[in-house]
C-alpha cells in the first residue's frame, strides 16, 4: 500500500485534528450523541487490516438522543466504538443498536486551504439555459474549498453503506469553514455520468459535481507519481456545515524513507458554529436516504 510514511502520518495527523473538532461540534449540540467509529490511528502499511469484504467505515456516527433508551446512551458515553468487535454490531449482536439507531455516518476529510479566500469560492453551476447559449468542450472543477472523493473510497463506504444501512455523509473542513454532501448525491452523479450517451461535460458544469483523474505525489517514493479517480463536489451543491474560528497553524518536521526532510502543516484548536442545514442533513438522512 502506498503512502504509508511520513507523508501520511502528516496528513493523518491533520485529518484527525478536523475529526476531532467535528466531533467536538456535534456532542456539544443538545440533542445529539456523536462517537467515533473508524479506525482513528497511524499504523504501518503491512499492520492495517481492512475488513475483508473492503469496506471503509465511517470516521464518526451521529444518533438523535430521542431514537435511544437510558442504557443506549450510557452505552455511548465512551465516546470511541473504533475497537468494539464488528461482529457485535450485527442482528444478533449485543451492540446492534449501534448502527440500527444511528441517523448517520459521517467520512471526515480536510484541505489545509484558506477556505474563504479561494477564487473559485462563490462559483455556481451553469443553467440549461446558460449551457445551450455556450456549451464548453471541457469541464474543469473551480479553485474552491471543494469535497473531494477518490472513487476506491467511494465503492468502499458504498459496501459499508449498504450492508449495515445507516447513510453516509461525506464533511470537508477547511481552516474557515466546512462543506458536505451525502454519499447518495454523489453515487446518483456518478450513474448518470457513466450512463451511455451521457454528455458528460455538460452534466459536470451543470450540477456543479466533477469527476476526474488527479495526480498524487508520494513523497515516500521518492518523488513517484499516481492517478487515481476522483469526485468534486463544489461548495454551491454542498451543505455549509459552519464557520471555523480560532484555529492555530503550525508547522512539523519529519523525515522520509528516503531520509528527506519533509515538513506539513499541523492544526490545532478551532470551533465550529455549526449551520442548522448541517445538523438537520445529519438528523434527517436516514429518513431521506430511501
Amino acid at each position: 500500500m502506498a503512502g504509508r510514511g511520513i507523508d501520511f502520518e502528516h496528513k493523518f495527523m491533520t485529518s484527525r485534528w478536523a475529526e476531532d473538532l467535528l466531533l467536538k461540534s456535534l456532542r456539544s449540540q443538545a440533542g445529539l450523541t456523536a462517537v467515533r467509529f473508524g479506525l482513528s490511528q497511524v499504523k504501518a502499511a503491512s499492520d492495517v487490516k481492512y475488513d475483508k469484504r473492503s469496506w471503509k467505515e465511517p470516521d464518526l456516527l451521529v444518533y438523535n438522543n430521542a431514537d435511544l433508551t437510558e442504557q443506549e446512551r450510557k452505552t455511548l458515553m465512551v465516546g470511541d466504538l473504533s475497537g468494539e468487535d464488528r461482529e457485535q454490531l450485527r442482528q444478533s449482536g449485543e451492540l446492534h443498536f449501534v448502527v440500527a439507531k444511528a441517523c448517520a455516518a459521517v467520512e471526515v476529510e480536510f484541505s489545509p486551504y484558506r477556505a474563504s479566500e479561494m477564487k473559485g469560492r462563490s462559483w455556481q453551476p451553469k443553467t440549461s439555459e446558460q449551457w445551450d447559449r455556450r456549451p464548453l468542450k471541457n469541464a474543469n472543477p473551480p479553485i474552491a474549498p471543494n469535497i473531494w472523493v477518490k472513487e476506491e473510497d467511494l465503492s468502499r463506504l458504498n459496501g459499508w453503506e449498504a450492508d449495515f444501512g445507516v447513510p453516509i455523509v461525506i464533511a470537508h473542513l477547511f481552516d474557515q469553514e466546512g462543506f458536505a454532501v451525502a454519499l447518495k448525491a454523489v453515487n446518483e452523479f456518478n450513474q448518470k455520468f457513466c450512463e451511455p450517451g451521457c454528455d458528460q461535460v455538460r452534466l459536470q458544469m451543470t450540477t456543479g459535481i466533477f469527476k476526474k483523474s488527479q495526480t498524487y505525489d508520494r513523497i515516500d517514493a521518492q518523488g513517484a507519481r499516481e492517478q487515481k479517480i476522483v469526485f468534486i463536489a463544489t461548495p454551491a451543491v454542498a451543505t455549509k456545515i459552519g464557520d471555523v474560528q480560532d484555529v492555530n497553524v503550525a508547522a512539523q518536521l519529519g523525515v522520509s524513507t528516503s531520509k528527506k526532510y519533509v515538513t506539513h502543516s499541523i492544526f490545532s484548536g478551532g470551533l465550529i458554529a455549526l449551520a442548522p442545514e448541517f445538523l438537520s442533513l445529519l438528523t434527517n438522512a436516514r429518513a431521506e436516504h430511501g
